[in-house]
């Protein structure tokens, strides 16, 4: 069966059995998660080499066990893993996958760091499962068909005043040279907000906002396997993502700015007095 989901087009039965898979095989790949980083737990790293040493060996090792699941259960389908080569297929399906997003959390021990698995259909996100092994979470949705968390419907906050809100800053790991920048955002919303948290792993913020634990956020050097299953999720639950100039989702955005859909003028709006503050345009 073809569904219409917006400008969107896809074989809503084949989505279907894409992600149940995903779901089926998700207590083996949350395992997998928690035992890795059970042996890969950094205490105490001599230096950053040592740590990002240990960063990209979770990364890796995680990245191949999924390629070597995907390939097997979906041998046609074209797959976009971060630091994979990507692989070229013919259905017209892509999975775009993060293996571990929270890096540093998961190699320091924290439980805060998910796995994003998100299905597109002829370059369109149509589908997305994203995994928190600590806490055996599971959230998923399909264009058109509502998300939910371990089974059960979710939606966003109903949250309409900004001196309610609680935000999720942003704060890149290489942020020196947008330092200006970034403190002017977060003065301007702390100023205004209730209150700010910030797990470490953008995925975990998306879906905390798609279930109304949180309110929004806004994140710039975001990539594509960070946003592809939680634009859908986050989007099906009754939020909303866009750039900061208020434009649409799509694929390669770099920067976003994510919430419960009732603050995002008034964050758009705060967002922009702030650059205009430093003279950016």
């Amino acid at each position: 069966m073809s569904t219409s989901s917006g400008t969107i087009e896809f074989p809503m039965d084949q989505t279907q059995r894409r992600v149940e898979v995903i779901k089926a095989n998700s207590p083996g790949f949350m395992l997998a998660a928690r035992k890795l980083q059970k042996e890969l737990r950094l205490f105490r790293a001599k230096n950053d080499q040592e740590e990002k040493d240990h960063i990209n060996s979770s990364d890796r090792m995680m990245g191949d066990f999924l390629m070597d699941f995907f390939i097997k259960s979906f041998p046609k389908d074209s797959i976009v893993m971060e630091d994979k080569e990507a692989i070229q297929g013919s259905t017209g399906f892509k999975w775009v996958i993060d293996p571990i997003d929270g890096s540093m959390n998961f190699v320091r021990g924290l439980p805060m760091y998910a796995i994003s698995i998100g299905l597109e259909y002829r370059e369109g996100p149509v589908a997305g499962v994203v995994l928190v092994p600590c806490l055996e979470d599971i959230y998923s949705a399909i264009l058109g068909e509502g998300a939910t968390k371990n089974g059960d419907t979710i939606f966003p906050s109903s949250t309409t005043e900004l001196s309610r809100s609680i935000f999720a800053p942003n704060l890149p790991s290489h942020r020196a040279k947008q330092i200006n920048e970034i403190m002017s955002d977060l003065t301007a919303l702390v100023t205004y907000a209730r209150s700010i948290r910030r797990s470490g792993s953008v995925v975990l913020d998306l879906c905390w906002i798609a279930e109304g634990c949180l309110d929004g956020l806004w994140e710039k050097s975001v990539k594509h396997w960070d946003l592809c299953a939680t634009s859908v999720i986050l989007n099906e639950a009754g939020g909303k993502i866009t750039d900061y100039d208020g434009k649409h989702y799509w694929n390669g955005l770099p920067e976003i700015v994510a919430t419960n859909s009732f603050l995002h003028e008034p964050i758009l709006e705060v967002l922009k007095n702030a650059r205009l503050s430093i003279g950016r345009n």
